[in-house]
């Protein structure tokens, strides 16, 4: 009987043309394509690629970082560290950089530094996006001067944040990344952006978000905007809207009275529309969803026929809204605000006073409270 070639050791048999069924062209073929599909073919990244990958292995000039690639990337160790110079990662941890050119191959960079890399790096950042590194200067006509490393460039003030900055000033002195929109020939105009790296990742930030995104769930985010009719706040990179009705358990006439643009809120996903289609995409949120509820509580310590001073928070054809506690609120009806017939409540009351009440009825589970104005033992007639 014939041995295996395999098992005992010996060399598979060759083909005529002098290869074996092992190394074929297919077979060849084949393994760069599961090369691929594992992410380890090294040409797959080039110059300018954003890559994300996980740091091996932290040296006395450079660390290494898997970017599912053949071979590990190297990163300075100077970019690991922090303005005193103590690492900012540890083994284990994800890093996210550009892949930038070397003397000695590829590396990844977090933003380039152009003391270190030289004015010619200039050039490669403009073209491959690679972000860059600067001081912001002081404010001039229209933006800032960037110092990135010693040559200077202009960022407009629309470009410094991806929302509006009331006070300029709170940027300059601040060292940010940078992408370059604009460079001259001469490489002496240079025009920067950091609002397109924050957008960047906005919208990579939302594309995760978009993915996972479900009814009930709950986010920390940060007030943008205050309109009439509500608050938008960002929940990492999208945005959604908080109705007026959905502020408070207590009734809010405006929402600047109780929230501000830059505060930190939890709300609670009440409703998604059309999301990731643009203009069309809605997602309702509410704070009051994740505060209790101060009627369960609160309006079991009113007890009818008694008298309480309570705020007139809305004059209404049909009557007049007092806050007896904060969060319960009770309704006068018209018949019950004067001894005398009146057309509407402006006649004698304003919002905002402070009334005597006669409490008539408590409707728990209806969250309803009846009052009298007239029939309070203060009340004096008008």
């Amino acid at each position: 009987m014939t041995s295996d070639p395999i098992e005992n050791g010996s060399n598979p048999p060759e083909d005529n043309d002098g290869t074996n069924e092992f190394s074929s062209p297919e077979n060849s073929e084949f393994a760069d394509l599961l090369a691929a599909e594992d992410g380890t073919d090294s040409g797959s990244a080039k110059p300018g690629d954003k890559l994300t990958g996980r740091l091996l292995q932290i040296g006395d000039q450079d660390a290494f970082v898997d970017c599912g690639l053949r071979e590990d990337l190297p990163i300075s160790l100077t970019e690991l560290k922090d303005d005193e110079g103590n690492l900012k990662f540890a083994v284990g941890d994800e890093i996210t950089g550009h892949v930038q050119k070397s003397p000695d191959g590829l590396k990844l960079t977090m933003a380039i530094n152009l003391r270190e890399a030289g004015r010619d790096a200039l050039q490669s950042a403009y073209d491959a996006g690679t972000p860059v590194e600067g001081k912001v200067g002081e404010t001039n006509k229209g933006g800032f001067s960037v110092d990135l490393n010693g040559v200077r460039a202009f960022c407009p003030f629309s470009q410094i944040d991806v929302r509006r900055t009331e006070d300029p000033s709170v940027f300059v002195g601040r060292t940010f990344q940078f992408r370059i929109l604009e460079l001259s020939e001469d490489g002496r105009n240079v025009v920067v952006s950091r609002r397109a790296l924050l957008q960047a990742e906005r919208e990579e930030a939302a594309r995760s978000i978009r993915d996972n995104l479900t009814l009930g769930d709950t986010f920390e985010g940060t007030v943008t905007r205050l309109v009439n009719f509500g608050a938008f706040v960002d929940i990492g990179g999208l945005e959604g809207l908080v109705h007026i009705s959905q502020i408070s358990h207590q009734r809010v006439s405006s929402p600047s009275d109780v929230l501000q643009e830059g505060q930190t809120v939890k709300v609670k996903i009440l409703e998604i529309q059309n999301l990731g289609q643009g203009r069309s995409e809605r997602i309702s949120l509410s704070i009051k969803a994740l505060a209790s509820d101060p009627w369960p509580e609160s309006a079991d310590t009113l007890t009818p026929g008694t008298d309480v001073t309570g705020r007139v928070t809305r004059l209404v054809d049909f009557g007049v809204f007092v806050e007896l506690v904060p969060g319960v609120e009770g309704l006068i009806h018209i018949s019950e605000l004067a001894s005398r017939r009146i057309i509407h409540p402006r006649e004698i009351l304003n919002e905002g006073e402070e009334i005597p009440v006669r409490i008539l009825d408590v409707d728990l589970d209806r969250h309803r409270i009846s009052l009298s104005r007239r029939q309070s033992a203060d009340y004096d007639g008008d």
